[in-house]
């Protein structure tokens, strides 16, 4: 586990996201806010995001 404090933009992106429903967290509109997250994303958190980022890509494209 990474022992380093999360990149404030990490931290923006992840407090919007986590008010959202999963639905709006995949939605196109908040697709910018998700890259960012990833961005920024601690690189032992970065796996969950990145199967995420898969379902996303199943479910809209």
């Amino acid at each position: 586990m990474s022992h380093a404090k999360p990149h404030p933009k990490f931290m923006e992106a992840m407090r919007k996201l986590k008010l959202m429903s999963e639905e709006e967290r995949l939605s196109e509109e908040n697709k910018e806010l998700f890259e960012q997250a990833m961005k920024y994303a601690p690189l032992d958190i970065q796996p969950a995001l990145i199967a995420i980022q898969k379902k996303y890509e199943q479910t809209y494209h």
